[in-house]
């Protein structure tokens, strides 16, 4: 393995300080920057309120059904949407688009005047 011996001449020692300098005190800024979380994808959502959770009970309840075979776990999660959207004040997904589109012709007819 060969060995790194110091640079003989003063550009050799002025480039090596700069490196060092650059990778001491440039490169972790670069690297702490907001944007780039350290794992994951970062767009995690907010867990809903208890109100809204499926119980643990129930959720064990799925899991275990999955698990003995009584039901796919595709079947389950559409179980757990079927749950979901039975909630009151939820909106399906075919309401919610729905509203997008009411929103965007109110603020289209408003973008008009």
């Amino acid at each position: 393995m060969p060995r790194a011996f110091p640079p003989r001449t003063m550009h050799e020692s002025m480039r090596a300080l700069a490196c060092l300098f650059l990778l001491v005190f440039a490169l972790p800024p670069a690297l702490a920057q907001h944007g780039h979380p350290p794992h994951g994808n970062g767009m995690q959502r907010p867990m809903p309120p208890p109100e809204r959770r499926m119980a643990w009970e129930e959720r064990q309840r799925l899991r275990e059904q999955v698990r003995s075979g009584q039901m796919t776990r595709e079947e389950a999660r559409e179980r757990w949407r079927q749950q979901r959207g039975t909630e009151p004040g939820r909106f399906s997904p075919e309401q919610r688009e729905q509203l997008r589109r009411d929103v965007t012709d109110a603020n289209r007819d408003l973008e008009k005047r």
